[in-house]
């Protein structure tokens, strides 16, 4: 009896032991299914290759030439901008830093002095100077 006591609590040594081993692979696994998971979920660039060697299909064949196709897609690209020498009140205040009064002031000072020859001429409005001017810059144009 005695023998097969000691006999049971060894094999129950090795089950817990075991046991314990195969709860211990099983989490470690989830973790790091988990960590790919998430890899793959928020950076999915990181299993699809280089860039350069994704193919991506192209119905259409380009009628342009190379030439055409660039100017495309500059002009495309330019934002449009406002022309300060055709303006009203109403779309200069759209401008950052420009209120109701300066809106007035531009539009009377583009009537006294006629059209504005280039951005820089903004400098001569009261109440614009070289830094709202550098604000509004990348929004305006005279043409």
């Amino acid at each position: 009896m005695k023998e097969q006591k000691e006999s049971q609590t060894k094999i129950e040594g090795i089950v817990s032991r075991h046991y314990y081993r195969a709860v211990i692979f099983l989490i470690v696994t989830i973790l790091l299914g988990s960590v790919f998971w998430g890899i793959r979920r928020y950076n999915p660039a990181l299993f699809l290759g280089k860039p350069d060697l994704i193919a991506v299909p192209n119905d259409e064949q380009p009628t342009q030439k190379p030439n055409q196709i660039k100017e495309e897609i500059e002009t495309q690209q330019k934002p449009l901008l406002l022309n300060i020498n055709l303006a009203t009140e109403e779309e200069l205040q759209t401008l950052p830093s420009i209120g109701p009064q300066m809106a007035k002031r531009i539009v009377q000072f583009r009537k006294e002095n006629s059209d504005f020859k280039s951005v820089n001429d903004l400098i001569g409005v009261k109440g614009i100077g070289e830094k709202t001017l550098e604000k509004i810059r990348p929004f305006i144009d005279v043409d």
